[in-house]
C-alpha cells in the first residue's frame, strides 16, 4: 500500500497496517481515534493539539471542493446559484466526518515516515 492509499484508508502511517479510527463509526464521537497503532504501538497523539493543522488541512479540501462543485454546476450544467448551494449543502452534509477523519489522516501521514521494519 502506497502513502497515498494509506492516507484515504486511513491506516497508520509508520506500518500502513492499523487503524487510525475506532470502528465501526460512532455518531457521538465520530472523531474517536485509537490511543496506539495495534500493529506497530505508534502513539496517535504525540502530544495535546496535536491535529489542530488538520483543520487547515481540511478547510483548503473544503474551500477548493466548493469551488469546483459550484463551478462545474453553473458553467458546464447550467445550473442556478441556489441549485449549486443547495447541492453543496446536501453533499457535505454526507460527507463532513470523512473530510475531518482524512484531514487528520493526512496531517500525521506528512509527520511520521514510513518504516519498512514495520511492515
Amino acid at each position: 500500500m502506497n502513502k497515498l492509499q494509506s492516507m484515504f484508508r486511513m491506516k497508520c502511517p509508520r506500518c500502513r497496517q492499523g487503524d487510525l479510527f475506532i470502528k465501526p463509526f460512532n455518531f457521538s464521537k465520530p472523531l474517536a481515534m485509537e490511543s496506539h497503532c495495534q500493529n506497530c504501538n505508534l502513539n496517535y497523539e504525540p502530544e495535546p493539539g496535536y491535529y489542530f493543522g488538520a483543520m487547515f488541512i481540511s478547510y483548503i479540501w473544503t474551500g477548493w471542493l466548493c469551488l469546483f462543485i459550484v463551478g462545474v454546476t453553473i458553467i458546464f450544467l447550467g445550473w442556478t446559484i441556489t441549485q449549486s448551494i443547495a447541492l453543496l449543502i446536501g453533499m457535505f452534509v454526507v460527507t463532513y466526518f470523512w473530510i475531518l477523519r482524512v484531514s487528520r489522516s493526512m496531517y500525521i501521514h506528512f509527520d511520521i515516515p514510513f518504516d519498512k521494519k514495520n511492515k
